[in-house]
């Protein structure tokens, strides 16, 4: 490139502009594995974290990091007193640890959550789970991504993004035999904004996201969950629920504008 032509003021002019636009736009710093560290001894602190019990499946490779699917879960076969009080699952190559949280109860009858996830990079992700008797334990998964979709995922202006009306949709099965462990589905339509993306003027697109997930059934909560911006847009989940009677189980997402989506869902058990 020719810089003759440059003189020492407008070389600084240049150099200005420059900052300001990197102002405009800082880079998304990405969660280190001591931000994970820290995150977990926040949950736990002090507590011994070993390994085992706890099960995270998720594909060792992925070209594109909008949509990774993930179960996570505890080793089958376990008594109702020994399904978990909660996992959280983390990231150390995201914008930021947190991926999502759940708390389960032993009306869920099987402690394992299926849902979508966005990675930003090559990382380990780690799932931590807490048990009743008060122990935890951890697995952790190195995987490998292609393209991130952290920072630049999701489009619309933030106009488009605040206006948007989710629609949720749940699957419950019909019948179920009494102490059956069913598989409930649901799904809501939704940007799932991170709030690490610029639009058309360069200005950020304001954070929204679904913030929380309840499941419960006679009025008893059977399930609830914490998703974080990491959340694949539209977001879906998989879990189980022991039918032990016949009723409505009722689902409700809460949105960060303070909408709440609700649906029910009839089970007849013989």
């Amino acid at each position: 490139m020719d810089i003759s032509g440059l003189t020492r003021r407008r070389l600084l002019a240049g150099s200005g502009a420059g900052a300001a636009v990197f102002a405009l736009r800082p880079p998304a710093a990405l969660a280190r594995p001591r931000d994970v560290e820290y995150a977990i001894q926040q949950l736990y602190p002090g507590v011994d974290i070993r390994a085992g019990k706890v099960i995270l499946d998720l594909p060792s490779h992925s070209d594109t990091g909008t949509s990774v699917p993930l179960t996570v879960g505890t080793e089958r076969g376990l008594s109702p007193d020994d399904i978990p009080r909660a996992i959280h699952v983390l990231a150390d190559g995201n914008p930021r640890p947190n991926i999502v949280s759940a708390w389960f109860t032993p009306r869920c009858g099987r402690a394992e959550l299926s849902t979508r996830i966005r990675l930003e990079s090559a990382q380990t992700v780690t799932a931590i789970a807490e048990m009743p008797d008060g122990s935890v334990w951890r697995a952790d998964k190195e995987l490998t991504v292609n393209f991130g979709a952290c920072a630049d995922v999701g489009s619309g202006t933030p106009a488009e993004i605040r206006d948007f009306k989710p629609v949720s949709r749940v699957s419950v099965p019909k019948k179920a035999q009494r102490g059956e462990v069913v598989t409930i589905r649901a799904l809501i339509s939704h940007p799932m904004e991170t709030g690490l993306r610029l639009d058309a003027f360069n200005l950020w697109v304001p954070l929204r996201i679904v913030e929380e997930f309840n499941c419960s059934f006679g009025g008893e909560q059977i399930l609830r969950i914490r998703p974080y911006p990491a959340i694949a847009t539209n977001p879906y989940f998989s879990f189980y629920a022991r039918a032990e009677e016949s009723g409505v189980f009722a689902f409700s997402w809460v949105d960060t504008d303070g909408s709440v989506f609700t649906n029910t869902a009839g089970i007849e058990v013989d």
